[in-house]
Order: structure tokens, then sequence, then C-alpha cells
């Protein structure tokens, strides 16, 4: 009986101990259980579309034909990336986003980055909480409220801003038809876009303008060193990786195709139809060639 206790002993030791290193390696099971329903989540709403749009792309896939969910159904190979490659409305579309992010991302930036410096130096916090919430509220408004909203305001005949300049300001009696030329399409997409997203990033610079210790400010007070002296030395070198992380995400402009669709169109002579809108038509409009539409946007 006592050999039998002491095997049993040594292999309860023996078991725990296995237990105690895979614990030190893995950690805590509790945390796999609670990052367990947003992994299969990610998987199912975000990595298998990924996949099966990348599986796509290899098919000559139409939506209302006949379809399996074998690869080898109507499998065309890298044919769709080969006639993207020749298909001059793909350069154009890329044309006209990056003439887009090169036009509004230096309007984006000092506007989201100022209006986060000047919020930084709101010293009575109520008062900084109020103007926060009012800057952001464009970016919390769905989509689909925000862009309708705009389409109203630039409506020709009866909207808001001809209104505004017609009987309001009398300003003219024949205000422009905003969007019908090449200059006014730009800027008025451009309001709009940067409009929608500019709270997203001037959160994105307050909080990096958050974290700069105030041991900093109250030295350059010392100095001498003014609000703009500030900003050059101490504000902008600490916000780096914020200004990066900016000029990432505004790679989003070369992608942009709601603001079209609910708001402007494709404008005068399709200056605005970009990359990701022509792939959207592909895919849903005409014969509905979703196999080279997802090669557009994969491209």
């Amino acid at each position: 009986m006592t050999q039998a206790a002491e095997q049993r002993s040594a292999f309860s030791t023996l078991v725990s101990s296995v237990r105690q290193a895979r614990r030190e390696k893995w950690g805590d099971p509790t945390g796999y259980l609670f990052v367990a329903p947003l992994v299969i989540m990610w998987l199912v709403f975000g990595g298998y579309p990924y996949i099966r749009g990348i599986l796509i792309t290899l098919q000559d896939y139409r939506v209302f034909e006949r379809q399996t969910w074998s690869l080898f159904n109507s499998y065309v190979g890298l044919r769709n990336f080969q006639e993207l490659i020749h298909d001059k409305y793909i350069w154009q579309g890329l044309k006209a986003a990056v003439y887009l992010y090169i036009s509004w991302f230096p309007v984006s930036l000092v506007f989201s980055l100022g209006t986060a410096v000047l919020l930084n130096r709101v010293r009575t916090k109520w008062l900084a909480s109020t103007y926060r919430v009012l800057m952001t509220l464009a970016w919390v408004i769905p989509v689909a409220a925000a862009y309708p909203m705009w389409q109203q305001i630039y409506e020709p005949n009866f909207g808001y801003l001809n209104y505004f300049l017609r009987d309001v300001l009398k300003i003219t009696q024949n205000p422009p038809s905003w969007g019908s030329d090449p200059l006014s399409y730009w800027v008025s997409f451009g309001i709009a876009a940067i409009w929608k997203g500019y709270g997203y990033y001037m959160l994105l610079f307050l909080i990096g303008l958050y974290n700069i210790p105030k041991e900093l400010y109250e030295a350059a007070e010392l100095d001498g060193a003014g609000g703009w002296r500030q900003f050059w030395h101490i504000e902008l070198p600490g916000i780096r990786n914020i200004m990066l992380l900016f000029l990432v995400t505004n790679v989003g402009f070369l992608s942009e195709g709601t603001v079209q669709m609910m708001v402007f169109g494709q404008g005068p002579g399709n200056i605005g139809k970009t990359a990701a809108l022509y792939a959207w038509e592909q895919a849903f409009t005409g014969s509905m060639r979703l196999g080279y539409g997802s090669a557009i946007n994969l491209f």
C-alpha cells in the first residue's frame, strides 16, 4: 500500500508540474476563453470572406449564373489580373484616387491636427469635453444618414447651400450647380469626405497630445516659449507615431467610392470614378462579373 501511495503521489506531482509548466508557457487559459468569441467572429465575417474573395479572383464568377463552390468551376487562373492590367479604366480610377489623396490630405491634416492642438490647450474640463463631443459628431453619424444630408445641401435647385447663397445672402440669383464641373466636383467631394472622417483623426491627434508629459510644457513656459514654439518643439515631435498612423489610414481615400455613389455620382467625364467604384460596377452592375471585380479590389 505504501508503495502504491508513493507512486500515486509521484504521478500527481508530475501532472501538477506539467500543468504548471504549461500554464507558464501559455498563460492563464481564461484569457483565451474571453478572446475566442472575437476570433471566431473574425474568422467567420472577416477571414473566410477574404479567402473566398481571393479564390473568386481566379474564376469567371458571375452573380446570377449558376455557380458551385468548387475552385475549378469557371476557373480562369490569372486571366482576370491580365485583363485589368490592360484595362484603361483601372488606371484612370487609380489616377482619380491619387489626385483626391494628394489634394485633400494636407487639408485633412491641417484641420484635424489644428483642432486637436486647440482642444489640448483648453483648460476647462467640461468645455473641452463639450468641444470633443461636437467635433466627433460627424464621425459617429452613420454613412447612410450623413451623405444623403450632403446630397440635400448640394442639390442645385432646392439645396440648402444654394438657398443660403441666393435667398439669404443674395449673392447671386444663379447659384452654381455643384459637382457639374471638375473644380466644384473635387471641392464638394473633398469637403464631404473630410467632414465625415475629421472627428476620428482629430481624436487620434488628441490622444497623442494628451500623452505628452506636462512637465515639458511647464519647462517651455519657464523658458519663455510661446504656443507656436511649443507646437514645433514639443507637440509635433511628441506625435510622430500618430502622424505616421494618420498617413497610413488616409490611404483609405484611394479606395473611396461611398461619396460618389451616395452624393455626387461619377462627376463630369467620370473624373470621380476611382478604381474601387469601378470594381463595384463590374461586380454588381451589367454582367455582374464578381470575379473580375474582386481581382480589381485585390489589385
